[in-house]
């Protein structure tokens, strides 16, 4: 039996309330509090492109993943549960039919998920969260505070976002999807040492669950190219695992910086050696027509300015279990 298995940073995927397409005099609570779409965001400091634009570009994210085909994905920055069921309804006609999601410790509210495909042969056996791990590996010690400026924050937690666990029978084998994204690049030592310790930990449950008897999959944003020139080592205790195979060996590039005009790899599929892969493929058809480096056919609605699928491209990998 084959399985899919694919890996997407869906770039800030919010809900997107009443509230913001009314005059101010119509705005009442229960617009306040009713979700109906999905935003797109323009920049960190949370302004909104328009309703138009969005519909363009989460059209364009749907269509990514269409193309991947997974039968099971697994997504980064998603502000939770609602909106992810609001995208699969609205912009992927019910793909999938068994999605999880855990808020995590993020500060912006952005998620790591978990969705399986509709009519895919599947069971879901087990969900196991990490966001109350402290720095060393245990649980409890983890404290949020209120913060004016992002909503809250979550102190002396070892992820960013959170490791998200998900078991799932295929075949009679249990696959352990391990959900990821690590810590951002932000030129700090402290970010480097924290994403170093991630790895160590993730590393950490990988083992736990060979020894379980479960086949680990590691996959997700993990925040830096291990193949890079200025690479820090921080993703050596999994790019190195004796027990885990690089599913691209090649390292081929999945994210495009506009900023720089630079592309690399953050996406990873790093999968228990044991399991029979096939070739990666990598969706570029959704990327912005600013990324000079991809030469291939896009999306008909991609232009330069937020319409693009995400900053990183879709990741698939086809196992044999």
């Amino acid at each position: 039996m084959q399985v899919r298995v694919g890996s997407f940073n869906l770039e800030n995927l919010f809900n997107r309330y009443a509230l913001l397409d009314e005059p101010w005099q119509n705005r009442d609570y229960d617009k306040v509090v009713a979700a109906y779409d999905i935003a797109s965001i323009a920049s960190r400091d949370g302004d909104l492109v328009s309703y138009e634009l969005t519909q363009l570009q989460r059209n364009n994210t749907a269509l990514a993943i269409e193309h991947a085909r997974p039968d099971i994905l697994v997504v980064q920055e998603v502000e939770n549960l609602i909106a992810l069921r609001t995208f699969n309804d609205k912009y992927l006609d019910d793909y999938f039919d068994r999605l999880v999601l855990v808020d995590g410790n993020d500060p912006r509210g952005i998620d790591v998920g978990l969705l399986i495909r509709a009519g895919f042969q599947a069971e879901i056996v087990g969900v196991r969260t990490h966001i109350d791990d402290n720095k060393n590996g245990k649980q409890g010690g983890v404290k949020r505070s209120a913060n004016r400026a992002f909503g809250f924050t979550a102190s002396n937690a070892i992820f960013s976002r959170d490791c998200l666990e998900v078991d799932v029978k295929v075949g009679g084998v249990v696959l352990t999807l391990l959900a990821n994204h690590l810590k951002a690049q932000d030129g700090k030592a402290s970010s480097v040492t924290r994403r170093l310790n991630q790895s160590k930990r993730v590393a950490a449950l990988v083992d736990a669950n060979i020894a379980a008897g479960r086949k680990p999959i590691v996959l997700g944003d993990l925040n830096i190219d291990s193949k890079a020139k200025q690479y820090d080592k921080s993703l050596d205790p999994l790019v190195k695992h004796k027990k885990l195979a690089d599913t691209d060996p090649a390292g081929d590039w999945t994210h495009y910086y506009a900023s720089k005009k630079s592309v690399s790899r953050l996406d990873y599929i790093l999968a228990d050696k044991t399991l029979t892969a096939g070739p990666i493929e990598i969706v570029r058809d959704g990327l912005t027509t600013k990324c000079k480096q991809y030469t291939g056919n896009r999306f008909p609605t991609i232009g330069p300015e937020h319409t693009e699928a995400s900053d990183h491209c879709a990741v698939v990998v086809p196992f044999d279990v």
